[in-house]
């Protein structure tokens, strides 16, 4: 993978320093110039590819000139997108419209693979029907184009990824990556009409499903990346890690755990576990907290929950539900369990756990079976306090989301 130092380009002059780039306007302001000059470029290049396509007859070719033009919507679409996302929160979106420009993305991803669909459709029927390459004289002038324009996709998609990485929008920089590929078809356009001057002329129709099949690449790539955005993918590790080292850097604080990042493009929500000394007092805990969720909105500008847990309550607390969980799997009334928390405080432990059983248990069984289990677990793991939660199974595989051995034999058949 090449390294990020590679795309630091200092002689991109038409990069200004608009200001934070964590401000939503700011940040709307670095996605409208990169918007702007990818317009302003894909105009020029369709217009080129598509005379040039029709003159000499070159099915490639005119598909890569809409390929072109394709990126000119995407770049429309990512300025509706930063233009809605800048917005400020209301009280129907408590954390703004961050996540509009990738639901723009994931129009421009369906619309690229249809584009790219319709192409293959009509290259097959060049291989069964072959077109010659006509006007001859121009190829040369041709090559020179296809190269200029390849050299000028791999230019555009590096100011894209500079911005891209500058302002942290992986839309950006996926819209970078979505102009290389052009760069690449470019040059495979250009081998497929070479192909047919030399009496090849199926060489075209094939090299123009080539590159409709990297125009559906590039949409089924940016529908993942967009959907997984708006589904709500785990956050980066470096992003994690900085978190974890902020927040480590507080006196007080012994250990970080359960990080997680709600992410909404411009704003990002987090929550998260830290570790303090059991004996302090509440306005001592709560001021390490503040201190937290302070020092982390001052450096990366983002709202933060923090929940504050005894040091010791965590202390092989995975080896602890490892225990249980083997325990539980031994009882044969118990059909499936969940959310097993342990809670450690000086020498008293609380254990407390979710069980599925049959629906048609009686109260009288339930309550035989739960009094047959604490003695299990005292004995087999040790001395707690096991509160437990029963709930009945409704024997309705398809829309349960525990796990079991009902559920997978069912998820088999």
């Amino acid at each position: 993978m090449i390294g990020s130092s590679m795309f630091d380009f200092k002689w991109f002059t038409l990069i200004p320093e608009y200001g934070d780039p964590n401000d939503p306007n700011i940040r709307a302001k670095y996605g409208y110039l990169e918007a702007t000059v990818s317009i302003v470029g894909n105009i020029l290049l369709f217009l080129l590819k598509l005379i040039l396509g029709l003159t000499i007859n070159s099915i490639a070719l005119i598909a890569d000139s809409i390929h072109t033009l394709s990126d000119v919507g995407t770049s429309l679409m990512v300025i509706m997108g930063f233009n809605m996302s800048k917005r400020p929160s209301d009280e129907s979106h408590p954390f703004g419209y961050g996540r509009v420009e990738y639901l723009m993305t994931l129009i421009i991803a369906i619309s690229l693979v249809l584009v790219g669909a319709g192409f293959v459709v009509q290259s097959m029927g060049r291989i069964f029907d072959s077109v010659p390459i006509e006007n001859l004289g121009l190829i040369p002038l041709t090559g020179i184009i296809i190269v200029v324009t390849a050299i000028e996709k791999e230019l555009m998609a590096r100011f894209s990824l500079t911005i891209g990485r500058k302002i942290k929008s992986d839309v950006l920089v996926a819209d970078a990556w979505h102009h290389r590929s052009d760069a690449f078809t470019n040059i495979i356009v250009g081998i497929g009409i070479i192909g047919s001057v030399l009496g090849y002329p199926i060489l075209d129709p094939i090299f123009g499903i080539i590159v409709s099949t990297a125009i559906i690449y590039v949409g089924i790539d940016l529908i993942v990346t967009s959907s997984s955005f708006l589904i709500g993918k785990s956050p980066d590790i470096d992003f994690v890690r900085r978190i974890e080292d902020i927040s480590s850097s507080i006196g007080g604080v012994y250990g970080i755990h359960d990080i997680f990042v709600h992410d909404y493009g411009t704003q990002k929500a987090i929550s998260m576990h830290t570790d303090v000394e059991n004996d302090l007092t509440l306005n001592e805990a709560h001021e390490i907290a503040d201190s937290i969720e302070g020092v982390i909105f001052k450096e990366m500008g983002y709202s933060v929950v923090v929940q504050l847990d005894p040091k010791e309550m965590h202390k092989d607390v995975d080896l602890a539900i490892e225990i249980i969980g083997e325990i539980l799997d031994g009882q044969d009334e118990i059909i499936s369990y969940h959310k097993i928390n342990i809670t450690r405080i000086d020498k008293r432990e609380e254990v407390k756990v979710h069980l599925m059983v049959d629906k048609n248990m009686s109260v009288r069984e339930s309550h035989i079976m739960c009094h047959q289990l604490q003695s299990i677990v005292r004995s087999d793991y040790g001395p707690c306090d096991l509160q437990i939660h029963l709930e009945p199974c409704e024997f309705n595989c398809k829309a349960c989301t525990h796990s079991c051995r009902r559920r997978v034999e069912y998820l088999r058949l």
